[in-house]
Order: structure tokens, then C-alpha cells, then sequence
């Protein structure tokens, strides 16, 4: 993965967090896209810390939103000379309904509505 530059949302907890260690290992740049920055930078460190790569990045994406989304894809076509691989980790499941600021349903809005943009967006 030396070279590479890997995007994976959702990757401060979980499969997210522990994909991002494999692939930091590996030597490729991550970016960790993730809604809440000050876990992310926690797990930056510690994905530092681990691998000794310290191509690992953190910027704010809630794939809830679609300014949100618009921003990210924005900053990363403008800042990113290339990106090989998009990992989408990130997804919620609400037991209730509760509409985003889109008025869209959040679940839809984050596991399907987001991930769609967003990769039509970085296209």
C-alpha cells in the first residue's frame, strides 16, 4: 500500500478504527473521515504511535450531511493529487425516525444517501 492514499469514514472506533491500523501499517497515507474530530485525533495518535506511519490524517465528515459531504469532497478534490481507495465504514442505525437537516431520514441519509454522494462526488 506504500504510496497509496486510502479515505475510510467512520474510523475512530471499531472496524473503522482497526481497517485504518492495518492499512497505516502498510505504509499507505490514510485519511480518517470522521464527524467527531476529537476522537479522530485521539485515534490519529495512536495509529502514529502503533505504526510509525505518520502519513495519517484527520478530517471532519458526517455523511449525515450533505453540506457536510460537499465540503469534504471539495477539500479532498482540491488538496489530494490522487486518491486509490474509498472505504465506506460508517453507518448508524436509529430504532426510531429522526430527520436530518436535509429532511431526509437519518439511517438512509447515513448508510446509503451519504456514501453515494460522496463517491459520486470524489469521481
Amino acid at each position: 500500500m506504500e504510496g497509496r492514499t486510502v479515505i475510510i469514514t467512520g474510523s475512530n472506533r471499531g472496524i473503522g478504527k482497526v481497517t485504518a491500523m492495518e492499512i497505516a501499517k502498510r505504509g499507505a497515507r490514510i485519511i480518517l473521515a470522521c464527524r467527531n474530530l476529537e476522537t479522530a485525533e485521539k485515534i490519529q495518535e495512536e495509529i502514529i504511535d502503533e505504526t510509525k506511519n505518520r502519513n495519517v490524517v484527520v478530517k471532519k465528515l458526517d455523511l449525515s450531511s450533505q453540506k457536510s459531504i460537499r465540503e469534504f469532497a471539495a477539500d479532498i478534490n482540491k488538496t489530494e493529487s490522487r486518491l486509490d481507495v474509498l472505504l465506506h465504514n460508517a453507518g448508524i442505525m436509529n430504532r426510531h425516525i429522526e430527520k436530518t437537516e436535509d429532511n431526509l431520514e437519518l439511517t438512509m441519509a447515513t448508510n446509503h444517501f451519504g456514501p453515494f454522494l460522496l463517491t459520486y462526488l470524489l469521481i
